[in-house]
Order: C-alpha cells, then sequence, then structure tokens
C-alpha cells in the first residue's frame, strides 16, 4: 500500500507466522502495524504484562530472556529481522511469559491480535502456517527447557553438536565451528555465568574433545559431544 515502508513490508513476508498469505494481505498487515525504533539494551517486552500485541523485527536483533530468581538471566531465544515475539502470548490474550530487550539497534513493526484474526477470516489457509509454526515455537522451548536440565559441561556439548551438524567446517585438525556470538552472550543462552561456562569450555578442552580458539573451537569427537549432551553413555 502506497507509504507503506518497504522494509516493514519486506519484514512482514519473511515472517513464518502466514507463510502462504497474499502480497496484498501482507501489505494491509504492515500498513496496520505500529513502528518504532529502539537502542540497544531497551526494554521491549515485559515479562508477566498483558500481552496486547506482538512484534515482528524489522532489522537488528531481538533478545528473549528470563531472569531466575537467582538473578541470573536465561536468553531463551535470539530473533532477527522476519522474526516474531510474543505471539504466542498476544494471540492467545495472556500475559507475556518472558522479557524481550533489543540486542542491537532495533526497529519493531508492532502487531495488534485482531489484524492478524481479520487476516485469518479473509485468508483461511493462513491458519495452517499460523498452526505449524506456534507448534514449532513449543518444541523449541521444549528443547530449551531439556537444555537447562543439563549440567553446564553438557549444556556446552549440546550446543556444540548442533552447532557442529549446523555449520561445522571440515579440517584435517576436526570440525571448525564458529560459537555464533559472543563467550557471555553463549553463557546467558545457556543459563549460566562467564566464570562456569569458562570452566567447562576447559573440561571439554582437557577431554581431548575440542580445542578452543577466541571466537571457535575446533572439534575433535562430535560423538563425544553428542553423548554429554544427550547424557547418553555407551
Amino acid at each position: 500500500m502506497a507509504g507503506t515502508r518497504p522494509d516493514v513490508v519486506a519484514a512482514m513476508r519473511a515472517c513464518r507466522l502466514w507463510r502462504g498469505a497474499s502480497t496484498e494481505a501482507i501489505e494491509r498487515l504492515a500498513s496496520s502495524a505500529r513502528v518504532t525504533d529502539a537502542t540497544r539494551g531497551t526494554v521491549l517486552v515485559t515479562e508477566g504484562e498483558p500481552a496486547v500485541r506482538f512484534g515482528v523485527v524489522v532489522a537488528g536483533k531481538a533478545r528473549v530472556c528470563h531472569v531466575q530468581a537467582d538473578g541470573r538471566t536465561v536468553v531463551l531465544e535470539t530473533v532477527e529481522s522476519g522474526g516474531a515475539f510474543a505471539a504466542v502470548s498476544a494471540l492467545a490474550g495472556g500475559r507475556y511469559p518472558a522479557t524481550v530487550e533489543a540486542a542491537t539497534p532495533v526497529t519493531i513493526a508492532w502487531v495488534e491480535p485482531a489484524s492478524v484474526f481479520t487476516m485469518l477470516e479473509t485468508e483461511p489457509h493462513v491458519l495452517r502456517s499460523l498452526v505449524a509454526d506456534l507448534a514449532a515455537r513449543v518444541v523449541d522451548l521444549t528443547s530449551v527447557v531439556q537444555t537447562l536440565a543439563l549440567d553446564v559441561p553438557e549444556r556446552l556439548a549440546r550446543y556444540l553438536f548442533q552447532r557442529s551438524l549446523a555449520v561445522g567446517e571440515a579440517t584435517p585438525e576436526g570440525l571448525r565451528v564458529p560459537l555464533g556470538m559472543t563467550k557471555s552472550e553463549l553463557a546467558a543462552s545457556l543459563g549460566t555465568v562467564p566464570e562456569t561456562l569458562s570452566r567447562a569450555f576447559a573440561r571439554l578442552r582437557d577431554d581431548g574433545v575440542i580445542t578452543v580458539r577466541g571466537s571457535e573451537v575446533v572439534v575433535h569427537d562430535v560423538g563425544a559431544l553428542a553423548r554429554l549432551g544427550s547424557r547418553y553413555e555407551e
């Protein structure tokens, strides 16, 4: 629609929630969204508040996190351009289950649930992709909960094993695996602190499973990572 920002339309088009929606429906959704900019560290959504809307990241990154009783922050998810956050709670009419903050300077398109429901009335076939995406989010959250049940070396092993499968590059020494984030960010995503994470890296290194090289590791024994990350012993 005339006057709608192209970057907002592009982010809406990339969002998996309404995959298969027509160009006209996506443009209507984009035109109804309220677009805001925020600096790094800005709290976008506060855990426990009524979920009256959800966000689609247009540019930058947002971090979904939960503060534990001991004050530690667990990063549940990092959302980039085209990704949505707080959609489940907003569409269900509940409360935000986690806090969302800007991990970088971000541009957010805020979507009202009523706009999505209107889309579904005119394009009911989109409901299938909506349900599939929301179900996938539940599966992802279950994986996070399972990971937090492990001790820190096991959480790290699970993360490195998954990264090995996704982006590992074969070298004569082993699989070269970029961490994908800073070690402080990785500590938060694993629900721990940098000092404990460093000890977990040291344990895997001393056991000959990995070699740590700055922002990447060389994995010498992928099987060991898989066994440790799943608590499976042969």
